[in-house]
């Protein structure tokens, strides 16, 4: 579920150094949910403190050259992203020769995910911290904006109080509250940030692209595409975006009514949760609550010709799959997948990203972990394999032979059948070295 976060700082002594830094010396919490990440061991004192004396204006600065990516920016699909894109989600960045905890920020394009983690055992330095998070924790882009507004707020006044005035953090946090307040102003940051640009990075004739491509596509398609598509892709940014109007692709139109309430109006709930509603639902209004959806089941539901469909041929390896409507209901899709299983996986996902988006949108289809792309997951999982099916079948047996079985009746992959029982807690999470990238449909 949806949880906040805190920056809390109780300032100390004044320190000694560049004049900024030393005013703004301060006893550090954050706090996300009940847990406090500073919480550490400090090795000279030896001793166990809740808090972390740092200086807050370098983490105010770093907060705010990140502030649109931080918001906006997903984590990249490759397994670990590179040093720029590190540099602006790793609270560690803020540097200045602090230790500081190990946390990561990455937005889902609906809310901003919170990765922490201890330090090593074997950690050299002054400071090692003891707590983090077994799992991301999710906090709303719009508390944990407002967090950050509040944390470099009071860092500005307490350097007003010593009359530092006209610092590199009160310059930019002017500029970005009155970017903030224009709608095209906001526009343009955040399709930089999603592209992975810091501001002004991106080139005048992309972002004139990227503005056209808002219009022409809507923000929804360019939520999903642009961070695949952006500085981190194999081509010049956005170009396969439209690549996609002229590829050939297997008309269909979808058969169902059941459409899910708009996501936007229901923050408070996590993808999986909307997804299961979803697909309950629409199981529901084809009349088979638990058990397999057969192949042609797929096909009817999207108005898809099964010879058309498979005689298609993917061309060469791609990241992304999308339905491009082209009038009348009707929809072109643009599939990825070749391995049956898989096919059919994707097939559950478009019908899945087609209930909850409107008539006129792009359907997309991505390695991301965005909120959408992790609605579609969890969807095409419990259509395809309901929990209460899967359980019935199984019959508390729960071993690999029995969910080998089971992949084969419901004719999905083991993986699917091990997910849905783990977050279904039905079995344990298997103990592993997760980095903080790891992306789950939590």
């Amino acid at each position: 579920m949806l949880t906040m976060i805190d920056f809390h700082q109780s300032w100390s002594s004044v320190g000694t150094g560049a004049p900024e830094l030393a005013k703004t010396l301060a006893q550090l919490e954050i706090h996300v949910g009940d847990r406090n990440l500073t919480r550490n061991e400090n090795i000279f004192s030896q001793s166990i403190q809740y808090h972390v004396v740092v200086s807050s204006y370098p983490l105010a600065l770093w907060m705010l050259q990140n502030w649109w990516r931080l918001l906006y920016e997903p984590l990249p699909t490759r397994n670990k992203p590179d040093i720029s894109w590190r540099m602006a989600h790793e609270l560690g960045a803020a540097n200045h020769g602090f230790v500081w905890p190990k946390i990561l920020f990455a937005s889902d394009s609906q809310n901003v995910q919170v990765w922490s983690s201890p330090s090593e055992a074997n950690c050299p330095q002054s400071v090692r911290y003891i707590s983090g998070t077994n799992h991301p924790v999710s906090i709303a882009i719009s508390d944990f904006r407002q967090a950050l507004f509040s944390f470099i707020s009071t860092v500005e006044n307490r350097l007003y109080a010593f009359e530092l005035k006209g610092t590199d953090l009160s310059d930019l946090f002017s500029i970005i509250k009155e970017e903030e307040q224009t709608e095209d102003s906001r526009i343009y940051r955040k399709l930089e940030a999603l592209m992975g640009f810091d501001p002004d990075e991106c080139s005048s004739d992309t972002m004139e692209y990227a503005t056209q491509l808002y219009r022409d596509y809507g923000e929804s398609t360019l939520l999903e595409l642009a961070p695949i598509y952006g500085k981190m892709g194999n081509t010049e940014p956005l170009k396969p975006i439209e690549n996609f109007m002229d590829a050939p692709g297997v008309c269909g139109k979808p058969t169902f009514s059941t459409k899910q309430k708009e996501i936007s109006a229901r923050f408070h709930s996590v993808p999986w949760m909307l997804a299961v509603e979803s697909a309950r639902e629409l199981r529901s209004e084809i009349g088979n609550t638990k058990d397999p959806i057969s192949t042609n089941s797929l096909f009817e539901l999207l108005g898809i010709s099964s010879s058309k469909l498979d005689k298609w041929e993917p061309m060469g390896r791609s990241s992304v799959s999308v339905g491009i409507p082209t009038g009348e209901q009707k929809i072109k899709f643009v599939p990825r997948k070749k391995h049956p299983i898989s096919k059919r996986f994707e097939l559950a996902r478009y019908i899945g990203d087609y209930m909850q988006t409107t008539s006129n949108q792009w359907l997309t289809n991505t390695d991301l972990g965005t909120f959408r792309q992790k609605y579609q997951r969890a969807f095409a999982a419990e259509f395809l394999c309901p929990i209460n099916g899967l359980i019935e079948f199984l019959e508390g047996d729960y071993s690999n032979e029995a969910i080998e079985d089971a992949a084969y009746n419901f004719d999905v992959s083991e993986q699917t059948i091990t997910s849905l029982l783990t977050n279904n807690h039905y079995i344990e999470h298997q103990s592993s070295n997760e980095s903080p990238y790891h992306i789950g449909y939590n």
